[in-house]
């Protein structure tokens, strides 16, 4: 049987906090029922509650002696970003979940594939077979939802703690993007925190404006 691995990655854009990759593949000895898959769908398009609860079944399906899901999610955080860049942290938390997975699953080289959403064309040394890329497939597969619901949860849970420690920043209304309640927000040095990401342009411009 071959493990189909499917990435999901997330917050490449915003402007403080980390960037995140979600990798899941469902286990072809063990599959999930046919109505759970049915029920999912793309993050984006699940209310809040189904979220969390779907989240809560995919945490369960995970664990015990034979899974039904195997997965794995890193972050790779705002300092790292802004020493390798945006682009090569996003491969850094693409390669350290590969890493986890690999432990998980029983597999053989000849037996696993990766497919990826997007362009990158990452190379991992830990794969003989590199992964397929794969632009928009996040609307039309059942793994990459799960992957995306996973991915998004964990975000939420994490952006609720950072939004505890600055609640003038308003984390959670612009969830970390450039929005323009951000941006209003962000006028001096003083302003900037920990977890922004200091070689991103709108922050640069703050710190290199010296008020």
């Amino acid at each position: 049987m071959k493990y189909l691995i499917w990435i999901d990655e997330a917050w490449r854009g915003p402007w403080l906090g980390p960037v995140s990759a979600c990798a899941l593949c469902f286990n072809t000895k063990n599959m999930p029922s046919k109505n759970f898959i049915s029920s999912l769908n793309d993050s984006k398009k699940l209310t809040e509650k189904k979220r969390e609860q779907l989240y809560s079944q995919l945490i369960e399906m995970s664990r015990w002696n034979k899974p039904q899901i195997f997965f794995g999610v890193w972050i790779v955080d705002n300092f790292i970003i802004d020493e390798i860049n945006i682009r090569q942290a996003n491969r850094e938390a693409m390669r350290r979940w590969l890493v986890e997975l690999l432990r998980k699953i029983p597999w053989k080289r000849k037996t696993l594939e990766v497919l990826i959403d997007g362009r990158d064309n990452y190379i991992f040394e830990e794969l003989k077979t590199q992964p397929t890329y794969i632009v928009w497939w996040d609307w039309k597969i059942a793994e990459i939802w799960a992957a995306s619901i996973i991915a998004k949860v964990f975000r939420d849970k994490l952006l609720v703690q950072y939004a505890t420690l600055y609640p003038d920043l308003w984390i959670e209304t612009h969830k970390w993007y450039g929005t323009k309640k951000h941006s209003e927000w962000l006028k001096k040095i003083k302003d900037i925190t920990w977890i922004h990401r200091m070689s991103y342009k709108p922050v640069k411009k703050v710190l290199e404006g010296g008020k």
